[in-house]
């Protein structure tokens, strides 16, 4: 009797200590995940402005979670959505964004405080997109947030990495003036009688070439800029000669936004209008492969590319893109819920190379839009 008490109690310490494990292990793994949900994950990254060519600006203060910016190369005049300096930092996505700046345009400062949308920049980061062609299972990554400040204190945010770049957020920031208390001897510089109006007169600011197209074409009105972000369902098709294929086609929409699917399919979406496309397509005879690109931008600056193809040369958004007719057509022709197909036919035979694209239009439900207000350039890369 006494060996079965024994028996029962040993059986009874037994399930007691198997249960006691199973509790502290529950345990440890409940505290370990909600200890990781508290410590947040790190990415590589970095942040810089942008400002519109034709709308510089001057950065007072300002920061993007853990990135700060200054008057000491706070200066931009980079193009919308045009990437400047990258110095990573490694740290979570930023939560907040707040900025004071000065636009030269408009002689005013404009100031803001704005929450970001986390999640979605999370998102991006950790999902990337296709990478080149031969790295078919890897995905290049978004490390980049691209902040465009433009006129009447409007603001927008992208995601960037090579090749791609995402909105992901749109604020309206509001005039201020500065309290003279806080500003500091190494910043008074800004605050000058008439230093808008010096800087506006620098060539360093607004560039000899656009101060001619201002000339000639007229400035876009800032709200050019608000209008730029609307979409339309559309997408690129490119007719190649036989035998001939694409290698990647890297397109720009008048929203900052990019995107290069390099030799995949380019769906059909909601896109902003483009402004400019490079078009990179091969053909192979035997083991040698002829590799060759055509450029299209929507201008009637027939200098547009070669300008592009000097050193430190930029393909942004033509000074006169505002009163381009593809945006007359999207406007007021096509409507922005129905398909359309942007096509492009492309015949390297012709002599001269801004001659090669010899069929360019927009279709939707059987009409044809054709575009003519183009400076294209077409060549042998190789």
């Amino acid at each position: 009797m006494i060996k079965q008490q024994s028996v029962v109690r040993k059986n009874n310490i037994k399930k007691y200590n198997i249960l006691l494990c199973f509790i502290i292990i529950l345990v440890i793994t409940v505290v370990t995940i909600t200890m990781s949900s508290y410590i947040e994950k790190k990415y590589e990254w970095a942040a810089d402005i942008c400002a519109p060519r034709e709308y510089p600006v001057e950065v007072y203060t300002g920061a993007a979670g853990g990135y700060f910016f200054s008057q000491m190369g706070g200066f931009s005049n980079s193009g919308w959505g045009g990437l400047g300096s990258i110095d990573y930092i490694k740290a979570p996505v930023p939560d907040r964004l707040d900025m004071t700046w000065l636009s030269y345009v408009d002689n005013k400062f404009y100031k803001g405080d704005w929450k970001l949308p986390t999640e979605k920049i999370k998102e991006l980061f950790d999902e990337g997109f296709p990478a080149r062609p031969g790295l078919e299972n890897v995905k290049e990554p978004y490390d980049y947030i691209n902040i465009g400040l433009g006129p009447k204190g409007m603001v927008v945010v992208w995601v960037a990495g090579a090749g791609s770049q995402v909105e992901v957020a749109r604020f309206q920031a509001h005039e201020t003036v500065v309290d003279p208390k806080l500003i500091i001897e190494s910043e008074m510089y800004m605050f000058r009688k008439g230093y808008s109006q010096h800087r506006l007169e620098n060539n360093f600011v607004i560039s000899e070439d656009v101060r001619e197209q201002i000339k000639q074409y007229g400035c876009p009105q800032s709200e050019a800029y608000e209008a730029y972000r609307e979409k339309y369902l559309w997408k690129p098709k490119v007719i190649l000669p036989e035998g001939c294929k694409i290698t990647s086609m890297y397109v720009k929409m008048c929203n900052g936004e990019k995107e290069d699917p390099y030799d995949k399919p380019i769906d059909m979406k909601y896109r902003a209008i483009p402004y400019a496309f490079q078009i990179y397509w091969s053909i192979t005879s035997g083991k040698k492969e002829r590799r060759f690109v055509s450029r299209i931008a929507f201008t009637n600056d027939k200098e547009y590319w070669a300008k592009y193809l000097k050193p430190m040369g930029q393909d942004e958004i033509p000074v006169d893109f505002d009163k381009n007719e593809i945006r007359m057509l999207y406007k007021e022709h096509l409507d922005k819920n129905k398909s359309a197909e942007m096509v492009i036919k492309i015949d390297p035979t012709k002599q001269e190379d801004d001659k090669w694209v010899v069929d360019f239009y927009v279709e939707q439900e059987g009409k044809k839009y054709n575009l003519n207000q183009n400076c294209q350039d077409s060549g042998k890369l190789n």
